[in-house]
């Protein structure tokens, strides 16, 4: 799985099911993605890291549930890569190169997901899985939405995003970032 063959893959599909199983309990990819990233890189208890856990939930469904976005699981994906360069506004104001590799290494997941899901757009994946999308701050299709999620909660669709977007946030993060891991 892994392009990465120095990178063990025990870590990398603990990861994946990190992503899938916290799905379970936010019901929100972007904060999903981004604590399953911290977590199975041993950040679970870091104050800050759960600061910015808070950020990422209006993230999630595109956007604000408006679907239209990027997908909550790659915006997850893109704020774990970005808080492992752990880069300040300083550090940015005086050398720029510095984000653009932090775009850089965020663009290689999103290509990634790209070739497997088809887009990094929240209804253009919708529309790979299901040949529609849903505009979840619509209530008929947030109910439709969710009674689809209901019955086939073990083999959900966005479980497999959220799963895949964490394993591949986590093996660029020890790619490039080996250091921001607290993993014995």
């Amino acid at each position: 799985m892994t392009k990465n063959p120095g990178i063990d893959k025990k870590i990398l599909d603990e990861a994946y099911k990190r992503g899938y199983d916290y799905l379970l309990r936010w019901r929100a990819c972007a904060p999903t993605v981004f604590a399953a990233v911290m977590d199975t890189l041993g950040y679970e208890d870091n104050p800050t890291v759960n600061d910015v856990w808070k950020a990422t939930i209006g993230l999630t469904g595109g956007t604000g549930n408006m679907a239209i976005g990027t997908c909550g699981a790659m915006a997850g994906a893109a704020a774990a890569i970005s808080y492992s360069f752990g880069f300040t506004k300083e550090d940015i104001e005086k050398d720029y190169v510095k984000m653009l590799n932090v775009c850089g290494v965020v663009a290689e997941v999103g290509k990634r997901m790209q070739e497997k899901y088809g887009h990094i757009q929240c209804q253009e994946v919708q529309f790979h899985h299901w040949g529609k999308s849903y505009r979840f701050t619509n209530p008929k299709a947030g109910l439709e939405f969710m009674k689809m999620w209901q019955e086939t909660k073990e083999n959900f669709e966005c479980h497999k995003v959220t799963g895949d977007l964490t394993r591949w946030a986590v093996e660029k993060i020890l790619e490039y970032n080996p250091q921001f891991s607290k993993r014995k």
